[in-house]
């Protein structure tokens, strides 16, 4: 017998059950006291001024909508920062319990998720450098697009650009690099965020092609059956009244209004 041996497997053993019965207890604890008190937000924050980092720090107008929402209803808020097509899944398996992302609501995404009320229009275009001027729909036929990973945007480019060869991409920081490197020809994003990237970049403009409809507005995503979603709409309902959400769109530059609508 070597007791050097055992006594290091003895040990071993304990250490591994140790870390094992914390990990139980700290998801114990989540599930039945943090979970409670927080509100757990999946984001992906490379699209400003809905989410983004300003000085290593998560900020946006989305980001502080959650966090005041959150405040209201006596809860923290923790943002999960992720790459976009992973908030699907992350909501759906329960690792978030919500998305707030300038998600685009669509009847295809009510058959998976519930939705909050739609609290900004969402309006698509598709920027590109002055230099290579686009002013119809057939132009763009001929272009490469790039686009943030997403089967409803897919679905509308194939629909109405079929000619065109359509790149995905998961950050649009990238796309747009890529569109100044003349590696591709247009950028598809939200109107606000290519505002954005035409003050810093001055030789970049979009185009707009008002035939192509998107989604009904921008709203959070929720499990189907979340207790959140009314809630979440209550909270906002109020915030709309009494003039907190129209404070905030103006503090981000968000030129657009927006009716909260009854469902």
């Amino acid at each position: 017998m070597n007791f050097g041996k055992d006594m290091k497997k003895y040990i071993l053993w304990a250490l591994l059950f140790t870390v094992a019965a914390a990990i139980v207890f700290v998801s114990f604890n989540r599930k039945n006291g943090e979970k409670s008190n927080t509100i757990r937000f999946g984001t992906s924050a490379d699209y400003p001024p809905m989410e983004y980092y300003r000085e290593g720090k998560m900020t946006g107008f989305e980001i502080e909508l959650a966090e005041l929402i959150a405040e209201k209803l006596g809860k923290n808020a923790i943002f999960d920062d992720m790459n976009f097509d992973f908030l699907s899944v992350a909501l759906e398996k329960g690792f978030i319990d919500v998305i707030i992302a300038a998600f685009g609501v669509t009847p295809e995404s009510r058959k998976k998720f519930d939705f909050t009320l739609s609290y900004y229009p969402e309006k698509m275009v598709f920027l590109h450098k002055k230099s290579d001027p686009i002013g119809s729909q057939g132009q763009l036929s001929r272009k490469k697009i790039i686009y943030q990973l997403s089967g409803r945007i897919k679905k509308c480019l194939e629909e109405k650009l079929p000619h065109a060869e359509l790149v995905s991409m998961d950050k649009m920081g990238l796309a747009v690099e890529s569109l100044k490197a003349g590696q591709t020809e247009c950028v598809y994003m939200d109107v606000f965020v290519a505002e954005i990237y035409c003050k810093e970049n001055p030789e970049l403009t979009y185009f707009s092609l008002d035939s192509l409809r998107i989604s009904e507005g921008i709203a959070m995503a929720l499990p189907k059956g979340s207790p959140l979603k009314n809630e979440i709409n209550e909270t906002l309902k109020n915030l709309e009244s009494s003039g907190e959400l129209r404070m905030l769109e103006d503090k981000w530059g968000l030129k657009e209004t927006w009716k909260l609508a009854d469902e």
